[in-house]
């Protein structure tokens, strides 16, 4: 049976790893936990995406993972620093790829392992074999948005055909940005302010042709919304991931008319408060740490932040062994955590009102 870019599950007990982006040790120390304890070591590891960049070992969480999933004792799905790696598009924290961004990527990140020229061509074959989204009785998992019409549009599509899928729908944007002369005004304000783009402390001025297109592209590309989620155009630029935007993340959950639960990572939850301005916690303001969210309490966020350590290590010069950062799995159908330090806990208000 062909396997499709929503692939199907049967019925069975899952552990759903978040976001790693390149944190080995703290993939290494969770699975060790799932591994030693009699209740998890036999279930299929799920993996929701984002594995790589910022982090300081890309290339060994990419080959773990490549090696579970190699053993039929993992799936893994793609996330949209995946889908940036398979477009040749060299964002912040990809230094460990692609040569264009090592030198801008040293002062936040380094030290960090980089893929030799063997290595990335079998990564890139690796990603291209991933799927954008997993289904199964009464469960959806799926990187960033769970959009029905995006569903639809990827869900007979062949894995291994991730490639022609991503250049097919950059072609198809860019047509309609044509339309009103968009994409030519998007362009010339990328590389007008292609250094103030990346300074916090010289911003551009506000980049209305950046902001239409990336809200076109968040709009009808597939691909986008399910990896990169449902973004809305911003009122005010920000600066995150180490540059300025123009288009924010909405809370999609809380207008999704299926009950059907739905795991998702993408979004950098925190477990504990954070007091200091943490630009996406609005998105869980109200939210318990461990609880359901959405109009059904049918979504939970499994990405609790471990991206963020290079912060830590940045400050500190090492990553502190309380990390207010950490790596979590949701066990199911038990919806239950374990975290890379050993905690468990059981999740919170499932679907109800």
């Amino acid at each position: 049976m062909t396997r499709t870019l929503l692939h199907t599950l049967p019925d069975q007990p899952l552990a759903v790893i978040g976001d790693i982006h390149g944190e080995g040790e703290a993939l290494g120390t969770l699975l060790a936990h799932l591994e030693h304890a009699p209740d998890t070591r036999d279930r299929l590891l799920v993996f929701i995406g984002d594995l790589c960049d910022r982090g300081p070992d890309s290339v060994g969480v990419i080959h773990k993972v490549h090696e579970l999933v190699a053993q039929g004792r993992a799936l893994a799905i793609l996330g949209n620093h995946e889908i940036n790696l398979l477009a040749n598009d060299a964002k912040d924290g990809s230094g460990w790829f692609f040569d264009s961004r090592e030198t801008s990527d040293t002062p936040y990140y380094a030290p960090f392992s980089r893929a030799t020229a063997v290595q990335r061509p079998a990564i890139r074959e690796f990603l291209c074999s991933l799927p954008l989204a997993i289904q199964m009785p009464g469960l959806r998992i799926v990187h960033a948005a769970w959009d029905p019409t995006s569903i639809a549009a990827i869900a007979d599509i062949s894995c291994g055909n991730v490639l022609e899928l991503i250049h097919d729908w950059h072609l198809r944007v860019q047509e309609e940005a044509r339309k009103d002369n968009l994409y030519a005004r998007y362009r010339a304000e990328i590389e007008r302010w292609s250094q103030q783009i990346e300074d916090y402390n010289d911003p551009p001025p506000y980049l209305d042709a950046v902001a239409d297109f990336e809200t076109l592209e968040q709009r009808i590309n597939p691909i986008k919304r399910l990896t990169s989620g449902i973004e809305a155009r911003s009122a005010h630029p920000f600066f995150s991931g180490n540059r300025w935007r123009y288009s924010d993340r909405t809370a999609w959950w809380d207008q999704d008319p299926d009950p059907t639960p739905v795991l998702v990572g993408h979004y950098w939850r925190l477990f504990e408060a954070n007091p200091n301005n943490w630009r996406y916690g609005a998105l869980f303001n109200g939210v318990a740490p461990t609880a359901w969210h959405g109009c059904h309490h049918q979504a939970f966020c499994v990405d609790y932040s471990v991206g963020a350590r290079w912060r830590e290590r940045k400050d500190h010069g090492k990553t502190p062994p309380t990390s207010r950062f950490h790596l979590a799995a949701m066990l199911w159908p038990e919806r239950s955590l374990v975290f890379d330090n050993g905690e468990r806990c059981q999740t919170q208000l499932f679907q109800q009102d």
